[in-house]
């Protein structure tokens, strides 16, 4: 049976490797020369990367994060807004701690001794915020490394919502210039001990309604652009739309492509390259001689060129094949009831 239910898949897993299908690495190309020279330099790195949902951005940039050039020079870590926020509700502030919470991750998971200067103003800041006392950290409060701990819980209140998410994003916002120094210190600390700089992906972005996202970009990227963090940010593709938004980012971006299906426009004819990559995908999850003749090319041109989707119909047709002949093939019949049910679903929506 096709193995449809994964996650994205990680490169750098050996279990993960033998089901991997190469891009084109020009997507890529640019910024990884971007990011050796900003490193370089000791300037913080910033790259936006973004692309249709389905066509495989989590498992390139999973890519990207074992590259071995980049890995000579930078400490990566993801942090998926999905997971650590709440989409529906979202404020620049709430990147900001992201980034924030990230670089603490980086300090725990490498024991960086955090200079005891460093310690004392980091706790300053949360006395005279107040917000030790607001997320009721204030009789707790832990010897040592303690800044970690309040970023944690304020993520928390944050993904939570509620009146502490209020509280914590007006806190931020009053004391935005201390807090980002806090970072940037922290980073200077981490930095000087792995000897590599501190780099931060942003993602599921795309996930997230436009329009606020929109406003986060256009009207708050001066901050978001004020730690010391380098930065790879996935966006929603609208986005690159935005002239606003897209004055600041000039050229530092990357555009995911769909697989190529047609040849041309207005015609129905494949694409080889674009149909061999997907036999491809498909020999890494299935035996091809599974399918007839004329069920993949339909696969294909029924997936609009999304990765993700050529796999979801592949595995749909796999089980209306497997439920009429446990030992026949996918032929195009099967293929045709996926897209009837796809219609069906689309037309009762």
């Amino acid at each position: 049976m096709l193995d449809r239910e994964r996650p994205e898949l990680d490169p750098a897993r050996p279990e993960d490797r033998r089901l991997y299908v190469e891009r084109d690495a020009a997507v890529h190309d640019r910024l990884i020369t971007k990011s050796i020279a900003a490193a370089a330099s000791q300037q913080a790195f910033r790259w936006f990367f973004t692309g249709h949902t389905g066509t495989g951005k989590s498992t390139e940039l999973n890519r990207i994060v074992c590259n071995d050039q980049l890995a000579s020079r930078y400490i990566p870590h993801i942090y998926r807004v999905r997971d650590s926020l709440d989409v529906h509700n979202l404020d620049f502030t709430d990147i900001i701690l992201g980034i924030a919470q990230s670089v603490t991750g980086i300090a725990s998971d490498r024991s960086v001794a955090v200079p005891k200067e460093i310690q004392e103003r980091m706790q300053k800041w949360g006395q005279d915020t107040k917000l030790e006392t607001q997320l009721g950290l204030g009789s707790k409060a832990k010897v040592g490394f303690e800044f970690d701990w309040l970023i944690g819980k304020a993520a928390l209140e944050v993904q939570a919502g509620g009146e502490k998410r209020k509280i914590v994003r007006e806190k931020i916002n009053e004391s935005l210039t201390d807090f980002i120094k806090l970072i940037d210190d922290l980073v200077a600390a981490v930095e000087e001990k792995i000897n590599k700089k501190v780099l931060v992906f942003i993602d599921t972005l795309d996930h997230v309604d436009h329009q606020p996202i929109h406003n986060i970009f256009t009207n708050h990227w001066a901050s978001l652009n004020r730690p010391k963090v380098s930065l790879l940010i996935v966006i929603p593709l609208p986005l690159l739309l935005e002239k606003q938004f897209m004055a600041s980012v000039e050229n530092n971006y990357s555009l995911l492509p769909n697989i190529k299906v047609f040849s041309k426009p207005a015609s129905q004819d494949l694409d080889p390259a674009g149909f061999e990559f997907f036999r491809e995908v498909m020999a890494h999850l299935a035996d091809p001689a599974l399918f007839t003749e004329d069920a993949l090319p339909e696969i294909f041109r029924n997936s609009g060129g999304m990765v993700r989707d050529m796999i979801g119909y592949a595995g749909d047709a796999c089980q209306y094949a497997d439920h009429d002949n446990p030992r026949g093939k996918v032929e195009l019949k099967h293929v045709q009831r996926v897209l009837d049910d796809r219609k069906a679903s689309s037309a009762g929506c």
